[in-house]
């Protein structure tokens, strides 16, 4: 297979979608499958990003760890030639399935679900978001649609709706994410979010970026000396995913989802390692999915060891 992306290097949510598809494709065309043919979800990941990944042919590779009736699990591997040391290992780790007819037809029983604070408002008396309005205009309420990021190409394929970014620094630090999305594969629209599009959006949240980088610019700001600000500025940042885990909570209907919405929460920033958390939502609050992360914060000609290369906004690609 071949990872297909622009230039640099492809984002790590499009990278966790093939291996969503490895997966599914593992258990339905393998003879040692406890599921005889039932389909499986993919329910937990936990991902490895040992070195970035690049554009080109890639190899899949699965070992089945534990099969059993209620989950199994598999170890992945997707690797790459390098040209001077041959193969190399880009991406590794644990998928752990389940058949759907037995993982989503159990009692469910929610804890404490209430995000705080409360996300923007749309423009309906309760708060609530008149989705129709906002995919026509663009706006509602306190939502607006975010213009595409040409250096990020998944976003290429999304529709993006968030509340406008705070003015200064110390705000954007401070700022609660969410966001509302809608899936648009080559421009195609109206298309639907299906459970292998939604390890995209897990990492997928230009307005989070937008804070790491806020995050980056404050740290910067706090170890240089005043004159050395004065001679150049912060950024633009790169943010390379070292580690990446799913849990993937409720399976979205084989007809899709029109509308998810996203929370993001970063902690902390030290050391230029942050973590990012995600909380996955459809449009009755039910929650699909959440995500935790570990990057790095690096400066964005470091992270491509090419100084001829543009620089681009800052982001993921």
């Amino acid at each position: 297979m071949a990872i297909i992306n622009i230039d640099i290097v492809p984002h790590g949510g499009y990278t966790t979608a093939i291996l969503y598809r490895l997966t599914t494709t593992h258990f339905a065309r393998s003879d040692a499958s406890p599921y005889r043919s039932k389909p499986v979800l993919p329910i937990s990941f936990q991902l490895s990003f040992v070195r970035a990944t690049q554009v080109g042919p890639a190899t899949l590779s699965v070992q089945e760890v534990k099969l059993g009736a209620r989950t199994s699990t598999i170890q992945v591997t997707l690797s790459q030639d390098a040209a001077s040391t041959g193969p190399q290992t880009k991406v590794v780790g644990y998928i752990t399935v389940s058949p759907v007819e037995t993982d989503q037809k159990g009692p469910v029983v929610n804890g404490n679900s209430i995000l705080h604070p409360n996300p923007p408002s749309g423009s309906k008396p309760d708060g609530g978001i008149d989705f129709a309005a906002l995919a026509e205009t663009g706006r509602d309420g306190e939502w607006t649609r975010f213009p595409t990021i040409p250096a990020m190409a998944v976003s290429q394929h999304t529709e993006l709706y968030g509340a406008l970014p705070a003015s200064t620094v110390q705000e954007r630090i401070k700022t609660t994410v969410d966001q509302w999305a809608r899936f648009r594969p080559g421009g195609q629209v109206p298309a639907r979010w299906t459970n292998e599009a939604l390890m995209c959006l897990l990492d997928l949240f230009p307005m989070a970026l937008d804070r790491l980088g806020a995050m980056a610019t404050s740290a910067w700001t706090s170890t240089n000396d005043p004159e050395d600000r004065q001679d150049r500025s912060p950024g633009p940042f790169w943010f390379p995913t070292v580690s990446f885990n799913v849990d993937l909570k409720k399976s979205i209907p084989n007809e899709g989802a029109a509308w998810l919405h996203s929370r993001v929460v970063t902690q902390t920033l030290r050391a230029g390692r942050a973590d990012l958390s995600v909380e996955i939502f459809d449009e009755n609050g039910e929650l699909i999915a959440i995500s935790s992360q570990v990057c790095m914060v690096v400066g964005f000609d470091r992270n491509l060891k090419n100084g001829k290369r543009a620089r681009p906004a800052q982001g993921k690609l």
